[in-house]
């Protein structure tokens, strides 16, 4: 399921579904938090990988910022769907060269999972 991202579910008006209200808390935490991992000239190794499941398993929301000297190519939305898909979390927020993503801790066991035959390839 590429791009894991939390979407709106209902027109705003018709009242709020647990999902929305969750995307709403969410996003206002983002906006607070400062980003925890950065990719730079190396671009997305498999360290930075393991550092961002490692980081999602303590906090379940972690800000990623995309250096300028990133050879990434892809967008930074595009990049963050990679992620997300590798690391079995959801995208909160994009904006700029930043994105949130966030993992539930009872998604743990399947990202650790696929981070292991991630590492082991």
């Amino acid at each position: 399921m590429p791009g894991m991202w939390i979407k709106e579910t209902v027109p705003s008006g018709e009242g709020e579904t647990s999902q929305k209200k969750k995307m709403r808390e969410l996003k206002q935490r983002s906006v607070e938090k400062e980003p925890t991992v950065w990719i730079g000239k190396s671009g997305v190794t498999n360290a930075v990988m393991g550092q961002i499941d490692r980081q999602l398993d303590a906090n379940e929301m972690i800000k990623v910022k995309v250096h300028k000297t990133s050879p990434e190519d892809a967008e930074v939305a595009e990049l963050a769907d990679k992620i997300a898909e590798e690391t079995v979390s959801e995208i909160v927020d994009v904006r700029g060269r930043t994105f949130t993503i966030y993992r539930e801790k009872k998604a743990r066991k399947a990202a650790s999972k696929l981070t292991r035959s991630i590492a082991s390839a």
